[in-house]
């Protein structure tokens, strides 16, 4: 009786202790089995996070940018107001000035009260002695009239004489505007120009001098041409600010491609190269808005002069460089919703149109590149593409060839592990192919990896052997023995089954998702070459169209400007 008591204890906490060994081998079995399928889904939500992360972190270098160039831009304009702002009041007062002795309703003691106050005003500025020197003048005040322009002079001799040039056009005293124009071009150096420069190449375009001041201008027009395209040098420089000209005129991703943009793992080189290509068709309607530009020559002699006038005046003198190009950069920032490297493409590409002195193909793309910031009209900016044309067409050669050399001849994939390579998507099939037999091979590995529970259905079997011999010493303790094996045996292999289960269920989630966004990812493949194959096509129009320029498509922008291309 002792004995049979004893070995029920020991078989109860046999019993309890295979019990909690069954218990902890199940909850062991179960974790393994959701183990790679929680670490896939770690991995895919990790990266998910990532991507999720990098935009936002765009997105707020961007808001951040675009605020910051903001209040620059406030600051700046508020900067150049005081430092500035007084000459703006003086340049304003110069066709005022001429407008009021048309209408005869400005009084002698007017000028000569409001232009002197403009003298004490505004000490150092070149402009306001020459106004003084205008407003004596008119009053036939010779005296002061040599004084005051004299002084104009010695502040600036180049822009006092650019300025009486265009005055004394203005006024009809032609032989006075040419002995001006004269003198203007004695001291020009073709290598070395001042900005203003354009303002004389604004007024012959135009038509608007006697001809013999036409002639002049042609005569010298045409010596720097010559001079300056015999050697390399020039034109190569401007056909490299061509180039980058093209290069920053790029328009900015449209979002039309999500998928590749996300799974392509070389979609910066691709993404660069359909900007260069949708390039051709931005630069296509630039070029056509330039050519289509053309004078109105219903307007009046003096209200022609005075457009330019005010464009000599208004535009911004050599102190002002620094802070204009500060407020360009900031302008551009905001134009582009705080994308600060294309807003620093555009300066870089215009960077030249702030120097204060440059050569005269300088000009000549500094007028064609932004009319506005160089100091002239679509009319020169016309005047200035055609005498360029030559460079300008090797340049988008250039600018074609090298786009089309950096066409990525792949795209490279990378889809939940899954990695492929296609040409243009005409592969779809061979590529599901891959696809699948990749899922299946991942399939078979992760069950190779799901070890078999050797050592429990061992043990079990172990057991069930104990209890079956246990048979022949008490019927209680072989019975349970047996049980205790079966069920340990049973469970290993439940457990088993489920874990491989649950592989395969994961496995077949996740090639579905990763199946439908390949076929997405061809998808866009196929329609990312049709675009690229047709913007680049665009090339070949615009060549078309920049071969086609002759000086016959200005003479409606300007009776002279086809004696001046000629020179060329």
């Amino acid at each position: 009786m002792s004995q049979q008591v004893i070995s029920y204890a020991d078989l109860s906490i046999i019993n309890s202790a295979l019990r909690s060994i069954k218990s902890d081998m199940s909850g062991v079995h179960s974790e393994l089995g959701n183990l790679n399928f929680k670490q896939d889904h770690l991995e895919d939500e990790l990266m998910k996070l990532a991507s999720s992360f990098a935009d936002f972190v765009e997105a707020d270098l961007r808001h951040k940018s675009l605020h910051l160039a903001e209040t620059r831009q406030g600051n700046l304009k508020q900067d150049l107001q005081i430092k500035f702002g007084y000459y703006a009041e003086v340049r304003r007062m110069a066709t005022g000035i001429l407008q009021g002795v048309d209408t005869g309703v400005v009084g002698n003691d007017t000028l000569r009260f409001t232009t002197e106050e403009v003298m004490i005003k505004a000490p150092g500025y070149w402009l306001a002695p020459a106004l003084i020197a205008l407003a004596s003048w008119i009053r036939d005040d010779k005296a002061n009239n040599e004084k005051a322009l004299n002084e104009s002079l010695k502040r600036d001799d180049y822009k006092t004489t650019l300025f009486f040039m265009l005055v004394m056009r203005r006024l009809a005293r032609n032989e006075a505007s040419l002995k001006w124009l004269e003198r203007y071009f004695m001291h020009q150096n073709p290598h070395h120009l001042d900005r203003e420069f354009i303002i004389i190449l604004e007024a012959v375009t135009t038509g608007i001098f006697p001809p013999a001041a036409r002639q002049l201008m042609m005569t010298n027009v045409k010596g720097w041409l010559m001079q300056l395209t015999q050697g390399d040098n020039y034109i190569n420089e401007q056909k490299s600010q061509w180039v980058n000209f093209f290069e920053a005129k790029g328009p900015l991703d449209e979002g039309r491609y999500p998928l590749l943009t996300k799974f392509a793992t070389n979609w910066s080189e691709l993404e660069k190269s359909l900007k260069e290509a949708r390039t051709h068709d931005v630069l296509q309607t630039y070029f056509n808005d330039i050519l289509a530009s053309s004078a109105d020559y219903t307007k009046a002699i003096k209200v022609q002069l005075d457009e330019i006038l005010s464009l000599l005046v208004t535009n911004f003198d050599d102190e002002e460089l620094p802070l204009q190009q500060q407020i360009r950069l900031n302008e551009l920032i905001i134009q582009m919703d705080g994308d600060k490297n294309a807003a620093q493409a555009v300066v870089d590409a215009e960077r030249y149109i702030f120097d204060e002195k440059v050569d005269f193909l300088q000009i000549l793309t500094n007028a064609a590149f932004n009319p506005e910031l160089s100091g002239a009209t679509k009319v020169t900016q016309a005047l200035a593409v055609s005498i360029s044309q030559p460079w300008i067409v090797e340049a988008h050669d250039t600018f074609t060839a090298n786009s089309r050399s950096k066409i990525p001849s792949k795209v490279e994939l990378q889809i939940d592990g899954f990695i492929a390579v296609t040409e243009n998507g005409s592969d779809e099939q061979e590529l599901l192919e891959k696809h699948d037999n990749y899922w299946q091979n991942l399939l078979s590995l992760e069950l190779r990896n799901l070890s078999f529970p050797y050592g429990l259905v061992l043990i079990g079997l172990i057991i069930g052997v104990l209890g079956l011999w246990g048979w022949n010493q008490h019927i209680v303790l072989g019975l349970a023995g047996t049980s205790i094996g079966i069920v340990m045996i049973w469970t290993s292999l439940g457990n088993h089954t489920k874990a491989k289960r649950k592989i395969k269920e994961n496995i077949e989630t996740r090639q579905t998702k990763a199946r439908e966004v390949l076929r997405g990812c061809i998808a866009e493949t196929v329609d990312y070459r049709m675009e690229s194959t047709t913007e680049d096509a665009k090339a070949e129009t615009l060549r078309r169209l920049l071969n086609a320029i002759t000086p016959e498509d200005f003479s409606s922008i300007s009776k002279d400007t086809k004696n001046i291309l000629h020179a060329n």
